[in-house]
């Protein structure tokens, strides 16, 4: 893919300084890897401060795109974007869920109750539970891996057991408490 000319990138980013549209477009530059890495570099060592604009990018129709933001979000592993990679763990794209899943496992346990409160609230897909499986096979220590192996088990075998793992984060979570 060519660094210029993205229409979808201009339109999605269109409130973003040039520079920063530049590097992205620069990052998915197929033709040359070292101008992919180095604006891919630049684009992390951003910070915090580039998530929002990643975050718009994940909603992009072409999969390259959505592909480099959710690296470049792994790569930051910031927990603004806890939210952002469970939701990409039912991406269509394998890759993708592969990077979200990537990103939680590094960003780490902060990681754990919010996985857990969207395998309890959310409607599960075969490709969520599989991903949440996975993050959660990574964040667990031993003794709760033994613990919570029911939880495991029903991610790991959704057709058999998939309905069960909401009642399953549900009872790991506890009572619910409200803020007001």
């Amino acid at each position: 893919m060519k660094n210029n000319g993205n229409p979808e990138i201009d339109k999605i980013l269109n409130d973003t300084p040039v520079y920063q549209v530049n590097l992205i477009k620069s990052s998915l530059d197929n033709t040359n890897f070292n101008t992919k890495v180095r604006s891919r570099k630049t684009l992390v060592k951003m910070g915090k401060s580039i998530l929002p604009m990643m975050h718009k990018l994940i909603r992009a129709k072409e999969v390259p795109l959505r592909l480099e933001a959710s690296k470049i979000i792994e790569l930051i592993a910031d927990r603004i974007s806890i939210p952002v990679l469970i939701d990409l763990l039912d991406d269509t794209e394998f890759d993708i869920r592969w990077i979200a899943g990537e990103g939680l496992i590094k960003i780490g346990r902060r990681s754990l109750r919010p996985l857990l409160t969207a395998v309890r609230d959310r409607k599960s897909s075969v490709l969520f539970n599989e991903g949440a499986h996975r993050v959660l096979l990574s964040l667990l220590n031993e003794n709760e891996k033994k613990k919570e192996m029911s939880l495991l088990l029903s991610l790991e075998n959704y057709h058999a057991l998939g309905a069960i793992a909401p009642v399953e984060a549900s009872i790991i979570l506890g009572p619910s408490t409200s803020s007001k």
